[in-house]
Formats: C-alpha cells, structure tokens, sequence
C-alpha cells in the first residue's frame, strides 16, 4: 500500500521514495502513474475552466520513484522537489490556470484539483462525511 512508502518531508509536502512497495520495491511508470489517477479522479469530470492532468511532462518519461506531494506548489516547495530529486510533483492546485500546449522539463508536474473534487472517493466525498450521513433534506454540495 501507498501509505507504507509516505515520508513527511517538513512543512511542504509528502514524499513518496517507491510507488510500489512489494516486497522487491519496484517502482511506477509515468503512464501507469496517470491512468492510476485517471481512474481514481477521471479528467473529465474537472470543471472546464480548471487545468488538469499532466501540465509538465518529465523529459524523458520516465519510471518514478520519487514523487512529491503538495497542495499547492511554490517556489519553495519546487526548489525542494529538485534537492530531493523528484521526477514527478503531484499538486493539488494547478500551478498553471491557462490551458497551454504541453510542457516538458526535468520533472513532471501533475494536477487533479476539481477532478479529485468531483471523484467519488474525492475530496467533496470526504467533507460531506464530515458534515454527518446524508440524507434527502441536505443540499448538494459543489
């Protein structure tokens, strides 16, 4: 499980070394990697203003082994990745709101935000629990 392979790195993001902890720890390739995610959080159900999916793409594609997690990317938490080596950023928040024409670099930077929102075990999912089981009389949520 992913959870097993979850290192805090202090105060920025979650830092993941393998993304598959078997026993031998291989790891993950990149197009495995994004229709794992795609089938969690599917693209298409992001709003239309928003910018997901893979905004940078690593050059060249490559396994990941090491994976960073943030909510939201800055300067800060981008100049870490790179020291630690991260071949792939997994940010919440788009770093990047304008629909351009592919990127690529060093490292890759990937982007569910309302697409994760909207998934069913999601981030709309998670706060409606919170708020108590739902029934009829409870509005929808958006």
């Amino acid at each position: 499980m992913l959870s097993s392979c979850l290192h805090l790195v202090p105060m920025t993001v979650w830092f993941i070394q393998s993304l598959n902890c078997n026993s031998s720890c291989s790891f993950m390739g990149l197009k495995t990697l994004i229709s794992s995610l795609n089938d969690f959080a599917s693209l298409s159900s992001a709003e239309s203003w928003d910018n997901v999916g893979l905004l940078v793409e690593p050059s060249p594609p490559q396994t990941i082994n090491v994976l960073f997690l943030t909510n939201d990317l800055t300067e800060q938490v981008m100049e870490e990745a790179l020291h630690k080596k991260a071949h792939l950023i997994f940010s919440y928040l788009p770093p990047i709101f304008l629909h351009i024409k592919p990127i690529t670099w060093i490292v890759g930077i990937y982007s569910l935000h309302t697409a994760y929102d909207a998934a069913p075990q999601g981030l709309k999912n998670w706060l409606s629990k919170g708020l108590g089981e739902k029934n009829k009389d409870q509005p929808e949520l958006y």
